[in-house]
């Protein structure tokens, strides 16, 4: 989304940031560059003469990457998209800093990504205010709809096979792919938020997510984590 406005929304700044300023080579080294390097027809004919590890031009837009911690790297900048990454290990005083950037822009466009830590504080307060979209998976069997995060641990069903993603009604195998996001609070039409969990992931084995649950001495990162909340 990012290189995408920064080559065809006619934006002249893009802030990018990072809790730290190592967080900040990290993510320019090891996932803008491969992006520029992988695509030398489309993303690499876009990029221009600057082309730092926290700076880059691409197209007639200068994209900035920063860490949260010093409040000089977030003055003088004009931008028109700002992107907060791990939004709840950031000094708040410094989020609104970085918003204000954006006082003389027509788009003022904001992306605030992060684990939730602490109710009413950081992303949750963020999430709050939004639709509040969540990911319902469809079931084959009935045409019942779960909400996974709302309905764990019993989303999860025990069999002779393993674990599996069970319909909440009928306790059908749910595929984690068939579904839709549906707001909670469809009336807010001016911020839109996604819950994201492992739950629905195809990459972690439902099974270790209950094994986890069960066994951790630490219930608090687990939600954060895996759960997402």
């Amino acid at each position: 989304r990012m290189i995408y406005k920064a080559r065809f929304a006619e934006y002249r700044g893009i802030l990018y940031l990072f809790p730290s300023r190592s967080d900040v080579t990290d993510f320019s080294k090891g996932r803008i560059d491969p992006l520029i390097n992988d695509n030398p027809e489309s993303i690499g004919k876009w990029i221009r003469d600057t082309d730092a590890a926290n700076i880059k031009r691409i197209w007639n837009c200068f994209l900035y990457l920063r860490g949260m911690r010093a409040r000089a790297g977030l003055k003088s900048v004009p931008i028109d998209f700002v992107i907060f990454d791990e939004l709840d290990e950031s000094p708040a005083e410094n989020v609104q800093m970085a918003l204000e950037r954006m006082s003389h822009s027509e788009h003022r466009q904001s992306l605030k990504l992060s684990n939730p830590t602490l109710p009413d504080f950081g992303i949750d307060k963020e999430f709050q205010q939004t639709d509040q979209r969540f990911w319902l998976l469809k079931c084959p069997a009935c045409g019942e709809y779960t909400c996974m995060e709302e309905t764990f641990p019993d989303c999860l069903l025990e069999t002779s096979s393993g674990v599996i993603r069970a319909c909440i009604k009928c306790r059908h195998e749910l595929n984690p792919s068939i579904g839709e996001w549906v707001a909670k609070y469809p009336g807010v039409t001016d911020r839109r938020g996604y819950s994201y969990s492992q739950l629905f992931s195809h990459y972690v084995d439902p099974g270790e997510i209950l094994h986890q649950y069960r066994t951790t001495n630490n219930l608090t990162d687990f939600f954060n984590l895996k759960i997402g909340k």
